[in-house]
């Protein structure tokens, strides 16, 4: 450990490493996946303020870390709480909440991502001779969850590590699937102006498989792959005040995306923030606003869409 300890430049350089060639591999089947992929709540950002920016890879830290890089919870150096809304796409809702705690000589974190879809109406076959397909057969009420546990570990006062495992399900009708999922990442201070890099793998595991219902009129439901996301932020101060940074997004069913963005602060108690998705021109833009003092936060995120309502974000937290 304690070549670890006085080494993190190494580490920090093999960690990078292995998460490029990562996606590199991802990047060579760009969009192969497109519809082949479970779970894609879990690419939903959930966190009002690192939605704001477009990310939180290189600066997240405290309990919102568990929504973006788990090495950001790293350096907590007390409990910290935080629970977010958002007012996703036709009126969906995702909640979220997490605490982290200092034990085991780093911290560890719990966190829950719940989606709400609302009722929606059932249709299909009404089963007669003639086959007559009938609109309202009653309604379900689909259900997202993910039940995570995060480790993050400083190595240096520079270097941190983190990883977090995640039970995941997903319910539509009579249909369910389950599975775990996985995320790694790595946060480095290089101590100069403030700039900050970031690198996470997240929603990496094994394939999963729907469980069908006895009375489903086909034989087997495929295999479907995770929504596995590579991420990496960079920041820095550009001018007193101002953080400026930028985010590289890559899923694995989507083009790869670069975020701009920016995190002006007055007098330590309020920032105002800014991004810019030069690749997405479905979700362009997102604003954001937060407040802190004594420990307590507030957040509002503000993102624009293309085709769709704007999607709201609002979230709080709390350090002791």
């Amino acid at each position: 450990m304690k070549s670890i300890i006085k080494n993190p430049m190494k580490w920090l350089t093999i960690s990078l490493v292995v998460i490029s060639f990562q996606t590199i591999t991802m990047a060579e089947g760009d969009n192969d996946k497109v519809g082949s992929s479970a779970f894609k709540f879990l690419n939903i950002q959930t966190d009002a303020h690192g939605a704001a920016l477009g990310g939180l890879a290189a600066q997240a830290s405290g309990a919102n870390a568990l929504f973006w890089n788990p090495a950001g919870i790293a350096g907590s150096e007390g409990i910290g709480v935080s629970a977010g809304m958002t007012q996703w796409l036709v009126e969906t809702t995702v909640m979220n909440a997490g605490v982290v705690m200092p034990m085991m000589g780093g911290t560890i974190g719990l966190s829950l991502v719940s989606v709400d879809y609302g009722e929606i109406m059932k249709s299909g076959w009404a089963g007669t001779s003639e086959f007559v397909f009938e609109p309202n057969q009653g309604s379900f009420k689909p259900t997202d969850m993910s039940l995570q546990a995060s480790y993050g570990r400083s190595l240096s006062d520079k270097f941190s590590l983190g990883a977090t495992a995640k039970m995941i399900s997903q319910n539509i009708d009579d249909v369910s699937i389950s599975g775990l999922a996985f995320d790694i990442g790595t946060q480095f201070n290089t101590g100069y102006r403030g700039i900050s890099m970031g690198a996470v793998i997240s929603n990496f595991g094994p394939d999963v498989v729907s469980q069908a219902p006895e009375e489903a009129s086909y034989e087997e439901f495929p295999g479907m792959s995770l929504p596995m996301t590579f991420s990496f932020g960079v920041v820095g101060e550009a001018i007193p005040g101002l953080n400026a940074g930028l985010n590289v997004l890559k899923q694995a069913d989507m083009a790869q995306e670069f975020i701009f963005n920016g995190e002006y602060s007055v007098a330590g108690l309020a920032s105002l923030r800014f991004s810019y998705n030069i690749s997405n021109p479905q979700q362009p833009m997102s604003f954001g606003a937060g407040l802190g003092m004594a420990g307590i936060t507030a957040n509002v995120a503000f993102s624009t869409t293309l085709h769709f309502d704007p999607v709201m974000r609002f979230g709080i937290g709390y350090a002791l």
